[in-house]
């Protein structure tokens, strides 16, 4: 019998890419990668959502995963300043 750990977040090809560059995982395995990322969105302190997307912190840097809240699909890991952070809560 095998037991399957289903994420609560998806990845899209693109965000996957994104996170191994930003956080240096280029070399490391999809499933390590992901599971890191898991830890680090259930770890974070910090977030912020717009009408679309939720905004969750990378530990304590200024690098956040832009989530789709509506299909909770990790699109992509980005810096985003506090500047940018103020603008795109203004959206909201």
């Amino acid at each position: 019998m095998s037991y399957y750990y289903k994420h609560d977040y998806n990845f899209s090809y693109h965000g996957m890419q994104r996170v191994k560059q930003r956080l240096n995982m280029k070399d490391v395995e999809d499933f390590k990668v992901k599971d890191e990322v898991i830890k680090l969105i259930k770890f974070s302190t910090n977030q912020f959502e717009t009408e679309k997307e939720l905004y969750i912190s990378a530990g304590n840097t200024q690098l956040f995963f832009v989530i789709n809240k509506q299909s909770n699909l990790i699109v992509t890991c980005t810096k985003v300043s506090v500047e940018r952070q103020w603008k795109l809560m203004g959206d909201y």
